[in-house]
């Protein structure tokens, strides 16, 4: 099967936005124009057993907060407040009844703590736990912040450091205990994501040109804001904000604190773009969350990393793809 990326450029052809479709297939959520002023902001996102996660290493909580977590971290990339969720989730049969009501508990949590109301879904059966989370938000009429704006000259930047949930995965593939204080908060991080609504409302009157959330890796993620807006970017490899992981441990896992933060998925940090005029005047931390440049956006395609010595390279997206053939 082709990559993820090339699927969805073929449903944005097939199914183009128009009407009260403000924005369709291509971002990280839907824009449909409301009235009074507002717009709708809608998006749905999977939770896979065994593709998103392990039942046997994550609790029923976790991976009902994960659930919804996906879903509020697009509804942050557009800049939007969410309102409502529909929860759909299948099961195997012989599921303990405790483990479902621990998935809505967790899901609960996440949900109270940013007033969204869960209003409906469905429920099911499956040969494996399959959650999906469709959550509806709004936005003022024509304010969602998108992928596409980014313009050659504009800074990159990224909120908080990058690779810290890739760490925690690693750490349950390897079976490493988390007794280290890092180990632990990546293990966390990687079980509850932390969506950045509030930065993204915090951000929304600096009027970035191009912002999106960081779900499969820096990577993966930048080279589709780039596609999105018709621009390249140079990447700064000494400027990207890493984990500080013990040298023992990255031998270990056969890592290195650049790769986590470059392929490692699931960190829902954002990323986007200001103009330098803008930018200066960008406090280094905003609602909770430092605020890093990493980069350029340049006129030229592509994304060119630069190294501590100077070296420029051309970065490949290596992050998560569903449908990414090997070799």
């Amino acid at each position: 099967m082709r990559g993820e990326d090339e699927i969805i450029r073929h449903l944005r052809r097939r199914f183009p936005a128009g009407g009260r479709v403000r924005v369709g297939i291509g971002d990280d959520a839907a824009v449909l124009a409301g009235d009074a002023g507002r717009d709708w902001v809608v998006t749905t996102d999977l939770l896979v057993e065994g593709v998103h996660f392990v039942r046997h290493w994550q609790p029923a909580r976790a991976v009902g907060w994960k659930a919804l977590a996906r879903s509020l971290s697009d509804i942050a990339a557009m800049g939007a407040q969410p309102v409502a969720a529909l929860v759909a989730l299948a099961v195997p049969a012989g599921t303990p009844e405790a483990w479902v009501k621990d998935f809505f508990d967790g899901l609960a949590l996440l949900s109270r703590r940013f007033n969204v109301r869960v209003i409906g879904g469905d429920l099911s059966s499956a040969a494996q736990v399959v959650a999906d989370v469709q959550v509806l938000g709004e936005v003022g009429h024509g304010h969602a912040l998108l992928r596409r704006g980014a313009r050659p000259g504009d800074l990159l930047l990224v909120s908080g450091a990058l690779g810290l949930a890739q760490l925690g995965l690693l750490c349950l593939r390897h079976r490493v205990a988390s007794v280290r204080p890092l180990l632990k908060r990546a293990v966390r991080r990687h079980f509850y994501p932390k969506p950045r609504l509030k930065l993204a409302r915090a951000l929304r009157r600096y009027r970035p040109t191009a912002l999106m959330d960081l779900s499969d890796g820096l990577s993966t993620d930048l080279h589709r804001l780039c596609e999105a807006s018709g621009v390249g970017a140079r990447l700064e490899a000494a400027r990207i904000p890493t984990v500080n992981l013990p040298p023992p441990v990255a031998r270990r896992f056969r890592t290195s604190v650049l790769d986590l933060a470059l392929h490692g998925g699931e960190d829902y940090e954002l990323l986007f773009t200001l103009p330098k005029s803008r930018a200066a005047r960008l406090s280094p931390t905003l609602a909770g969350s430092k605020l890093t440049p990493i980069g350029e956006i340049t006129r030229a395609r592509g994304v060119v990393m630069v190294d501590a010595e100077g070296l420029r390279m051309r970065l490949k997206p290596q992050g998560w793809d569903h449908f990414r053939r090997e070799g």
